[in-house]
């Protein structure tokens, strides 16, 4: 959540050291100077308590909710939280077509896209469901190759079912078909270990030895 207290007179000469001492920083765009913080949206009480004050002392704020746009560290937040198969962080899987993705070529995908959530009530409950109180959430994120991503683009409906399917599903199924092929390998060498070793024609002598 952003907190905008906008400059005016009252500010300027009474309440400019307080907001600063309020962790607000003095801000300049095209509309004037505005102080800014930024809150946490489960921090309901120092919200209200920063309306609170503002709202006693007659000074304008503007309180703005970009927890459904996009931010400029959603990728490297993806990367902190997602290290890839196996734990490697150089290699990933699409969550759409299961391609395998060196990370230079991942394209981080919102699986509910930016626009749908900031436009539309139905997408923006999705997220909550599901705990997500911030599209760019890493759980609301997912790797894709280029072609996938950009054919998404911002859809939804089984695109949404897909990403969220596939970031899970395409990784376990790699994983499995490895440890498959491992545990073939593990079990012909011992067979072929055995063979060498005439264990068979011990278990035979064995055999004879009780057999009245």
């Amino acid at each position: 959540m952003k907190i905008l207290v906008y400059e005016n007179f009252m500010t300027k000469v009474f309440w400019d050291k307080h907001l600063k001492k309020m962790k607000f920083v003095k801000k300049r765009d095209e509309s004037g100077k505005y102080y800014l913080r930024i809150v946490d949206d489960s921090n309901k009480g120092e919200i209200e308590k920063i309306k609170s004050f503002c709202y006693s002392r007659f000074l304008r704020v503007v309180l703005h909710d970009d927890s459904m746009e996009r931010s400029s560290n959603y990728r490297s937040r993806f990367f902190r939280r997602n290290k890839g198969v196996f734990g490697n962080s150089e290699f990933y899987l699409c969550a759409y077509c299961g391609k395998p993705l060196s990370k230079k070529d991942v394209r981080v995908d919102h699986i509910i896209p930016v626009y749908l959530a900031s436009k539309t009530e139905k997408y923006k409950r999705m997220l909550i469901l599901r705990g997500i109180r911030n599209v760019n959430d890493p759980r609301n994120l997912a790797p894709s190759c280029a072609k996938c991503n950009g054919r998404k683009g911002a859809n939804g409906g089984l695109w949404i079912l897909r990403g969220y399917l596939g970031r899970l599903c395409f990784s376990v199924m790699l994983r499995e078909l490895i440890l498959l092929v491992i545990g073939a390998f593990v079990l012909y060498w011992l067979y072929g270990f055995l063979t060498d070793l005439n264990i068979y024609k011990a278990f035979e002598t064995v055999f004879r030895f009780f057999q009245p």
